[in-house]
């Protein structure tokens, strides 16, 4: 193993064995962080994970837990920070990281794939400001796998905005510890920071990493998203992606919005030109 530090961009990353993932369907260890939701549990299950873009929504497996990530290329899925590094200079990478795009809860339309190499900023790696080690505006990461299933699934752009966004209406797609099967729920930003988001997506361990991203509100009373900046290369046709403009970390704690809204790390300009270094 070996770590590399970027410095023009303030990144650690780690290198793993290529060591081919099991050829089953995954059955995960029960996550290790709690299980806690809003008080309205507004999730529903996705019927059929071979489109997009629950095609694009990973199952990210490891020893002693799970997560949910997302495609932003033909090789790289992003996730939360603390999905590959436990956070802060004390912390360690996870092991034996393996994806299961689109997975069904028994079994995986696109295979699997092993983690070649895992991603995080150093502000989650080597920050010790909070609970857990790292920087909380900093909890993103990514996995860079051994295949190309991108190119199946589609993928997510992520993008950014230096306006506000509370009040617009966000989708999630995850994978809770506590239910089969990948879910996804609406709702509306209800207050922001300009490292974190705050929405009621209902939440259960498992769900960590889970993007979040506009969709259009069928009533039409959400306002008009502001206008985000998004990098590419997009994904290739058929595929029209959405944008991504945060990752579901944690359910509700602390005090503040937080008491009441699950927790989204923020793309900021850095966060999404470190991602684009990353695909």
């Amino acid at each position: 193993m070996s770590r590399q530090r970027w410095a023009v961009v303030a990144l650690a990353a780690l290198a793993l064995g290529t060591a081919a993932p099991p050829a089953g369907p995954a059955v995960a260890a029960p996550s290790r962080d709690r299980a806690v939701t809003t008080s309205a549990d507004n999730r529903v299950p996705v019927a059929d994970t071979t489109t997009y873009p629950a095609s694009a929504t990973v199952l990210l497996t490891f020893p002693g837990g799970r997560c949910t990530g997302f495609m932003i290329s033909a090789r790289t899925v992003v996730t939360a920070g603390h999905c590959v590094h436990s956070g802060g200079s004390s912390g360690t990478w996870r092991t034996n990281v393996v994806a299961y795009p689109g997975h069904t809860g028994t079994t995986a339309p696109f295979g699997a794939c092993a983690a070649a190499r895992l991603f995080a900023p150093q502000g989650w790696t080597g920050a010790s400001n909070a609970p857990g080690g790292g920087d909380p505006t900093q909890n993103y990461g990514a996995v860079q796998l051994t295949c190309g299933v991108g190119t199946t699934t589609g993928w997510f752009n992520p993008g950014y905005t230096t306006r506000p966004v509370t009040g617009s209406c966000t989708t999630t797609h995850g994978y809770p510890a506590d239910r089969p099967g990948q879910w996804t729920s609406n709702a509306v930003i209800r207050a922001e920071t300009a490292g974190l988001l705050y929405a009621p997506h209902a939440f259960s361990g498992g769900q960590d990493g889970s993007p979040v991203f506009y969709t259009p509100d069928p009533d039409d009373w959400c306002p008009t998203p502001p206008q985000l900046v998004i990098p590419c290369p997009c994904p290739p046709p058929p595929f029209t992606a959405q944008t991504a403009l945060g990752i579901l970390v944690s359910g509700p704690g602390g005090t503040g919005p937080g008491l009441t809204n699950s927790i989204a790390t923020r793309f900021t300009a850095q966060a999404v030109s470190n991602l684009m270094q990353w695909r």
